[in-house]
């Protein structure tokens, strides 16, 4: 459910291996354009194009033995309308998402029915039916009690066909440690600019900095269990690190950045699309007020991304100064 980028990628990749794929979405124009020319990939091993059955939800049938959630969290309870009534009696309900929504998949089907999914690739719609990835991709699939069963197995081998997977005992310590990074994305959509030019001065790099350590300490609060994701490493940024020391690993892991990088939200801000921050950064300042975590500087991107959704605020490396000049007071 769901055949953007991330859905219709992998997605496509399983229907060109041949499996018995049903797509479901809603965008009239993608829709219209993958009926009439087929779904078009382009991935690093080279373009393909496959023909998918494709289908609004009113036009599902039959039952099915994954459903694979691929729509931005905003639209979760509606795509899990969608599924429920199509999923077969012991099928799996797999979150292919950003931010922690497999505990929602859990309360309707249970713990050993529920799969969350991490991912790690680049990926954007270039037009209507065609896709787009610069990487080859990875997934870390699991249950949330951490344990393997033989659909976990059967899924994972499945995935296995078309993109380099594995089981993780402490997939939601992968989640958190994805939704820290995506953080940055939010972080980095405050201007229409890439992070290397958005972060280049001190200023900026110091909020970040001090950004960073909010999102990572609550994670740690929740008891997430990081892993390192390529050249970032959240334990690098928590508060119980010296500044100095957190400091440094942003400039390091900012070596990693691109000159010609737009992050998503921006592209979406842009497009005049609601963006997930409600989903991923707000999340993190939940849980924080929670368990009375300060985390100012995540709010005030929070308003930030509010206002330049609704145009009260423009786009504009200003919005930097004025995000450090929050970190100063």
């Amino acid at each position: 459910i769901g055949t953007g980028p991330i859905g219709g990628i992998i997605g496509g990749r399983l229907a060109r291996a041949g499996h018995d794929m049903t797509f479901v979405d809603v965008d009239r124009e993608h829709v219209a354009a993958t009926r009439e020319n087929g779904l078009q990939v382009d991935v690093p091993d080279g373009p393909f194009n496959v023909r998918i059955n494709i289908v609004y939800p009113s036009e599902i049938r039959g039952k099915f033995d994954i459903g694979f959630i691929a729509v931005r969290s905003n639209y979760t309870p509606d795509a899990l309308h969608t599924a429920m009534p199509h999923l077969a009696e012991n099928g799996l309900l797999v979150s292919m998402q950003n931010g922690i929504n497999p505990p929602l998949l859990q309360d309707r089907v249970g713990p050993d029915r529920t799969v969350g999914m991490a991912i790690r690739m680049g990926s954007r719609k270039v037009a209507p039916g065609h896709l787009h990835t610069t990487t080859r991709g990875h997934l870390y699939i699991g249950h949330l009690h951490g344990r393997a069963t033989p659909q976990l197995e059967s899924l994972n081998k499945l995935l296995n066909t078309v993109m380099e997977t594995e089981i993780s005992d402490n997939i939601l310590g992968v989640l958190w440690s994805k939704l820290t990074y995506t953080c940055l994305g939010y972080y980095g959509s405050l201007a229409d600019e890439s992070l290397v030019t958005s972060c280049a001065g001190e200023a900026s790099r110091r909020t970040l900095t001090e950004f960073f350590g909010e999102v990572v300490a609550v994670g740690k609060a929740v008891g997430a269990r990081w892993i390192r994701l390529a050249e970032y490493n959240p334990p690098d940024f928590h508060p119980s690190n010296s500044f100095d020391k957190r400091l440094a690993a942003v400039n390091e892991f900012a070596k990693s950045w691109k000159l010609d990088d737009r992050k998503g939200p921006l592209r979406q801000i842009q497009q005049g699309i609601k963006t997930e921050v409600d989903f991923t950064l707000a999340y993190v300042v939940r849980e924080g007020e929670k368990l009375k975590i300060p985390t100012p500087l995540c709010r005030k991107v929070l308003d930030m991304i509010h206002e330049l959704e609704t145009g009260k605020r423009q786009l504009s490396l200003q919005n930097y100064v004025d995000l450090s000049a929050r970190r100063a007071s």
